[in-house]
């Protein structure tokens, strides 16, 4: 199960998350992301059923905040190509063209919140089975910290561009005064 939350409104952030490199653009929100993560993943950890008698790996210690950068754009060019018998040359030329096109617009930056894939029972003890009934840890973390984690994003979003900025700006002159 997925909980998506969609941030509108940051017309400002936007704006300034166009004025630095993509690369750099990309860092910030993830590291703005993983830092708005952690009250969520915390509480989550506090609320997770460790079951001694499984031998299992304690869940507490499990669960993992983890932002990625997501682009959709060009997918579908590329699909294309390939399904037209196009080679995969053409066709990743095909979704750099596009997104060359769309000029920075459908990248989305996306928090997973959640137990380390690696532990495959979790959802069991969250949503329950025929033997027993449900555990969950990880929605109700999620409601009780949805608050805190916007909080921190509105908070510190601005602040890491900012720094973002100074540290281009001191790079650049830096490299222009050798």
């Amino acid at each position: 199960m997925r909980v998506t939350m969609k941030i509108e409104g940051l017309r400002g952030v936007d704006a300034a998350f166009g004025e630095l490199k993509k690369a750099t653009a990309n860092a910030v929100a993830k590291r703005v992301l993983k830092r708005a993560g952690q009250p969520i993943a915390q509480r989550a950890a506090e609320l997770a059923p460790d079951d001694p008698e499984t031998g299992a790996p304690d869940l507490h210690t499990s669960i993992i905040v983890s932002p990625k950068i997501k682009n959709e754009v060009g997918k579908s060019a590329f699909a294309d190509v390939m399904q037209a018998g196009g080679s995969r040359s053409e066709a990743v030329a095909a979704l750099r063209d596009a997104r060359r096109a769309a000029n920075g617009e459908g990248s989305v930056a996306v928090m997973h919140v959640g137990v380390d894939s690696r532990i495959g029972y979790a959802h069991l003890l969250e949503f329950g089975t025929v033997n027993h009934g449900p555990r969950p840890f990880m929605r109700p973390a999620f409601e009780e910290k949805k608050g805190e984690a916007l909080e921190i994003i509105v908070r510190d979003l601005s602040g890491e561009i900012d720094k973002a900025k100074a540290r281009a700006a001191a790079r650049a002159l830096k490299l222009g005064t050798r």
